[in-house]
């Protein structure tokens, strides 16, 4: 595994590891208010994605769980209530499929930065969000998410060496913002 100490801190624009950058954080670690401040500190931009609203915890065991859109502000919820004996992750695949399915939109019409709240177990699995990474480093979108440290391993295989991982620290994710919005405007579509 990578060590996610500290950021990338050499960005050329030709370089695609630009393109992709992931938020390291442990369970329990609140990693959406990062994401949050940079979505808002960015509104000149193109925002394309989505942050998670409701739960304060990573993972499947919070009641109420939704996604909301950065550039439109719709909001869908993403788990299925399958009763109170029900035992595992409780995502709802059509929730994603269907917020994938906008975000393509959002892509289609342009974007300077996609920001998605999570590569988590989905997208290590191959599905969830995943296409929609893609999308976006095949037209030169770049990419910030958060990665729970236990989906590290998924999320360096999936990139292939491509992105990097960054601390959860404000700084640092803002820096390489700002260094991969500046390459992403140059890459090539």
């Amino acid at each position: 595994m990578s060590d996610h100490s500290r950021p990338n801190d050499h960005c050329e624009p030709a370089d695609l590891s630009c393109l992709l950058a992931a938020i390291v954080f442990e369970p329990g670690e609140d990693v959406d208010t990062i994401l949050s401040e940079i979505a808002a500190e960015h509104t000149a931009l193109r925002l394309s994605g989505v942050v998670q609203t409701g739960g304060n915890r990573d993972g499947c065991n919070v009641r109420e769980m939704a996604l909301k859109s950065l550039r439109d502000g719709w909001e869908i919820r993403i788990l299925e209530d399958r009763g109170s004996q029900s035992q595992g992750c409780r995502l709802n695949p059509h929730a994603i499929t269907e917020v994938a399915g906008r975000i393509e939109g959002e892509l289609e019409a342009g974007a300077d930065l996609l920001l998605i709240n999570r590569f988590g177990r989905a997208e290590s699995e191959g599905y969830g969000l995943r296409p929609v990474f893609e999308r976006a480093v095949l037209d030169g979108v770049p990419v910030l998410t958060a990665v729970r440290s236990d989906y590290l391993g998924a999320w360096e295989e999936f990139h292939g060496g491509l992105g990097i991982a960054l601390p959860r620290e404000r700084q640092a994710v803002r820096d390489w913002t700002i260094r991969a919005c500046a390459s992403g405007s140059k890459a090539p579509a």
